[in-house]
C-alpha cells in the first residue's frame, strides 16, 4: 500500500506584543502551529509526498534552521492530520492514492495582487539581481489550456472539491454561476450526496486526466487545497 500526504490551508502570520506568530487558516478558522508544526505543514505546502520523503526534507529544516527537536517527526504528522492541517490518502498503487488523498479535497485558486506582484518585481531587481526583462514578467498572468483552464474556471465559480470538478468535467459543464445551477450539475438524482460523490467520481471516464490535472496545478503552486 502507498500512503500520500499534503497540507491543506493557507499560511498567515499574526502580530501580538510578543512578536510574530504563525498561524494556518483552514475553512475560516486559525490554527496555531509550534515551530515542529509550522515545519512539518512547510514540507507539505505545494507538495504530495510519502511519509519518508516528509522525514527527509524536515530534517533538513531542523538542521538548517539549528532546531534541536527531540519529538519523532511522525508524532507531528499525526498530531497535523487529527487537527485537520494535514491530510492523508492510501491506494494500492500511486493513482489510487493521489485520488483517496484528493478526492474530498476543495480547490481554491491563488491569485496575486497588484501589490505582491509589484514587491515579488522590486526583490528580483534589487535582491536577486535579474535583468528587468525577466523580472517583468511577473506581471504576466499564466496563460492555462485545456483541463487545467477548465478547472480554474469551474473553481472560480464555486467551491469544488475534486469530485465534483471530475463531474463537472465528466457530463460537460461549464455554468455553475448560480446555486440551483450547482444542485443541478452535481447532484440531480436521488444517490449522489457531498459524501458519497468521490466514490462514483473513481468510475467516471475523465477521472484520472482531472485528478492529473489538479495535482498539477497544485505543484504549480496556483491553487491551493482547503477542507469543509
Amino acid at each position: 500500500m502507498i500512503s500520500l500526504y499534503t497540507a491543506v490551508g493557507r499560511f498567515e502570520r499574526r502580530t501580538s506584543k510578543n512578536g510574530q506568530y504563525p498561524v494556518i487558516i483552514v475553512n475560516r478558522k486559525e490554527y496555531t502551529v509550534d515551530m515542529p508544526e509550522m515545519m512539518i505543514w512547510t514540507c507539505l505546502n505545494w507538495r504530495i509526498l510519502e511519509l519518508h520523503q516528509i522525514e527527509n526534507i524536515y530534517k533538513k529544516m531542523t538542521a538548517d534552521t539549528c532546531v534541536n527537536e527531540q519529538t519523532n517527526y511522525e508524532a507531528y504528522v499525526e498530531r497535523l492530520i487529527q487537527r485537520g492541517l494535514i491530510v492523508s490518502g492510501i491506494g494500492e498503487n500511486a493513482h489510487d492514492a493521489l485520488y483517496d488523498l484528493l478526492s474530498n479535497l476543495y480547490i481554491i485558486p491563488v491569485t496575486s495582487g497588484l501589490f505582491v506582484k509589484v514587491m515579488a518585481f522590486l526583490k528580483f531587481i534589487f535582491v536577486n539581481g535579474l535583468p528587468f526583462s525577466k523580472a517583468k514578467t511577473v506581471f504576466q498572468n499564466e496563460k492555462l489550456s485545456g483541463n487545467a483552464k477548465r478547472v480554474v474556471d469551474l473553481a472560480k465559480q464555486t467551491q469544488l472539491s475534486t469530485a465534483e470538478l471530475i463531474k463537472c468535467v465528466e457530463t460537460g459543464v461549464y455554468d455553475l454561476s448560480d446555486e440551483n445551477k450547482v444542485m443541478t450539475a452535481l447532484y440531480d438524482d436521488d444517490v449522489t450526496t457531498c459524501d458519497n460523490i468521490g466514490c462514483y467520481a473513481k468510475n467516471f471516464r475523465e477521472q484520472r486526466s482531472v485528478l492529473e490535472t489538479v495535482a498539477n496545478l497544485y505543484l504549480q503552486k496556483m491553487i491551493i487545497f482547503e477542507r469543509i
